[in-house]
């Protein structure tokens, strides 16, 4: 297990702690990353929150990856505004929560492993007991893989949807200064092409919008997927 320095991912607190715990929580364990090398075991605090010095490389990048791809749903427009009550940030964050809690688990198993087999000295009953344990480890990590992956599917429909809003708003914004071209055209040469070249704007805004629409909807169904049960 190579070790690694920790800035870059976020501790993650449980969602269930108090907002005020949460924050003190999160700034105590970014205060704790600075300038060690992970990974080490995490004994304070477990059920509370995730210091990513507790994870090994890759269940490391894991984690980064969902918190780039939650960052980036939350931070969009569209998903305030069309996303948020099919699955909000409270939803995201237990997403979130549970994948940290996961790749810990995951971590301390290759860390238990790492420790006692460090001589790499291994029978064939030590090897029988070994190989469905790494193949257990494997399964865990390929499901939290295939659940930060999801969120990255999400993420890249919103990433999607927000861009065709702006072009949306824009294509909207310049149809408005339609009439100044028709009248400049009218003025200077009345050249029928030309007209309907600029009338053409009003089927481009359209188009816009249509293309806005489907890509809400694939968003819509990406975060369909990722939404939790109600728990009443």
């Amino acid at each position: 297990m190579v070790g690694y320095s920790a800035p870059g991912v976020s501790p993650v607190a449980n969602p269930s702690v108090r907002q005020g715990r949460r924050q003190r929580l999160a700034l105590m364990t970014r205060q704790q990353v600075q300038g060690r090398t992970g990974p080490v075991r995490q004994t304070r605090y477990r059920d509370e929150v995730v210091s990513p010095l507790s994870l090994e490389r890759g269940c490391w990048e894991l984690l980064r990856r969902a918190q780039e791809a939650i960052t980036a749903i939350v931070s969009a427009t569209v998903f305030s505004d069309s996303l948020s009550g099919i699955i909000g940030e409270p939803a995201l964050r237990q997403h979130e929560w549970e994948i940290a809690v996961s790749l810990r688990e995951i971590s301390e198993l290759l860390l238990d492993l790492a420790t006692r087999f460090a001589t790499g000295r291994a029978g064939p009953m030590t090897t029988a007991v070994l190989l469905p344990q790494h193949r257990a480890i494997a399964t865990a990590r390929d499901a939290t893989a295939t659940r930060v992956a999801m969120l990255e599917r999400l993420a890249a429909q919103v990433v999607a949807a927000e861009a065709a809003r702006w072009d949306w708003e824009t294509a909207q914004q310049l149809t408005a200064h339609n009439d100044k071209y028709l009248d400049l055209l009218a003025r200077t040469a009345a050249d029928e092409h030309a007209s309907l070249e600029i009338s053409g704007l009003a089927d481009q805004a359209g188009e816009t919008a249509r293309v806005l629409r489907e890509t809400l909807a694939e968003a819509t169904l990406a975060a369909e997927a990722l939404a939790l049960p109600d728990p009443r």
